[in-house]
């Protein structure tokens, strides 16, 4: 093809038709033009096809890691706060109208069992998001309304975990100092520990104790489920742009 243009370019020269010559030389220039052109937009069509099926892909992964954050928010969070909150309640509704005890083991575990899950919330699935950051992909997330709801979810958990980091009770350190918790027999409760229990129920202390840990557990079961509704909410939205 560049040998039969150069032919012709060679023949008006040796004719000496340099109007022509500079007619065809532009209209060379024209084809080179428009074929930089064409590649150049289809290197650009190549690229953004290429972004699209990665914005595919992280949007798939952050579906997953929604679906993952709310199930494992609601079993280890919300699901456990709630049995810990119950078995609070029975323990402040002990100390403010005593009950006879019928079976002393099982009192002294369920009201034990008040100081499961006092050490913060840390559950946190952001793999995928975290990617994106990183490396700069944010970009790839074409909806701007998605792209900032994403980034507000997760920077509020962020804060919601440092946070809950510092929220601690000293409920689980008081009932452990009163009866040791043994992983290999965790319903074994020793005589003297039992009869340590029971007296420090009455104390204003353990009473004010219960309520702090109320408190924490109100307050962190309300952020769990905030968590799973708000990650269910942004799943679906995510899954409507992967459509």
């Amino acid at each position: 093809m560049l040998a039969f243009f150069r032919r012709i370019r060679q023949q008006l020269l040796s004719e000496n038709k340099f109007s022509k010559y500079l007619l065809y030389a532009f209209g060379e220039i024209i084809l080179v033009v428009i074929g930089i052109l064409i590649a150049l937009q289809i290197n650009n069509w190549n690229e953004e096809r290429k972004n699209t099926q990665l914005e595919k892909n992280y949007l798939i992964s952050i579906s997953t890691d929604l679906e993952n954050l709310s199930l494992n928010t609601q079993r280890i969070y919300v699901d456990q706060f709630d049995e810990k909150i119950e078995n609070l309640l029975f323990a402040k509704k002990y100390i403010e109208e005593p009950f006879a005890i019928v079976d002393t083991l099982q009192f002294i575990n369920t009201i034990s069992k008040g100081a499961a899950s006092f050490s913060g919330f840390y559950l946190v699935d952001d793999e995928a998001y975290q990617e994106l950051v990183s490396t700069g992909n944010l970009r790839l997330i074409s909806n701007d309304s998605l792209r900032k709801d994403l980034s507000g979810f997760y920077t509020d958990m962020k804060v919601q975990a440092e946070l809950s980091k510092r929220y601690n009770t000293e409920y689980g350190n008081f009932i452990n100092a009163i009866r040791p918790f043994n992983n290999d027999n965790p319903s074994f409760v020793n005589t003297y520990d039992i009869h340590e229990f029971l007296e420090e129920l009455k104390t204003k202390k353990f009473r004010q104790l219960v309520d702090h840990e109320l408190t924490y557990g109100y307050r962190t079961r309300r952020m769990a489920k905030n968590v799973v509704e708000n990650a269910q909410k942004l799943k679906e939205r995510v899954e409507e742009e992967i459509k």
